[in-house]
């Protein structure tokens, strides 16, 4: 995508977008560009944009499989780190 390019000019002018909606943009926008390439390096000059909104889905089911996985990790991690630690047991005296 070029560094001037219609998407780019558009956000730099609307200004009350919400910056979720902004964000959730600027992802699209760069994942699809990168299944377009994805496409490139796989079919050459035979690429179509097709191809790239083809793959547009896989990217996003895998980024959404990664964000959940990642998610869980944290829970665990948070978790593990809020449960006290088990007590010790007491020896008996022996007689």
């Amino acid at each position: 995508m070029d560094i001037d390019n219609p998407f780019d000019r558009r956000l730099e002018n609307v200004k009350r977008m919400p910056p979720g909606m902004r964000s959730a943009s600027i992802d699209l926008t760069d994942t699809l560009d990168l299944c377009w390439a994805a496409a490139q390096a796989v079919f050459g000059k035979a690429a179509r944009p097709e191809h790239a909104l083809q793959l547009l889905p896989m990217f996003m089911q895998r980024a959404a499989s990664e964000d959940q996985r990642q998610q869980a990790e944290a829970r665990a991690q948070t978790a593990g780190a809020s449960t006290p630690p088990a007590a010790k047991k007491r020896s008996r005296p022996t007689a």
